[in-house]
């Protein structure tokens, strides 16, 4: 499912560029992933969680700048269908 128009969808993790290209080679990506090596965007959005780094988390963020939604997780085992979020998007 395409992201409803004028909807930016971005990635965001602690791992460096080089393993975010090769990790969008690998599932074929069409959106880009953003590398927050120190951190500072997920303790931002307090999405941070020990040991491995970030929670699964997807957070809408209106044109304002606005937190919408969020869905974070503990783990990635259980997740909101793609529909659910950009029915949320269209909402706005």
């Amino acid at each position: 499912m395409l992201a409803p128009e004028g909807t930016v969808v971005l990635g965001i993790s602690p791992q460096d560029l080089d393993s975010h290209e090769r990790w969008i080679a690998k599932e074929g990506f069409q959106f880009p992933l953003l590398a927050d090596t120190d951190k500072s965007i997920g303790a931002a959005y307090d999405i941070l969680g020990p040991p491995f780094g970030y929670r699964r988390s997807i957070i809408v963020i209106d044109a304002e700048g606005i937190v919408r939604h969020r869905v974070v997780k503990l783990v990635g085992a259980t997740w909101p269908k793609a529909k659910s979020i950009a029915e949320v998007v269209s909402a706005l």
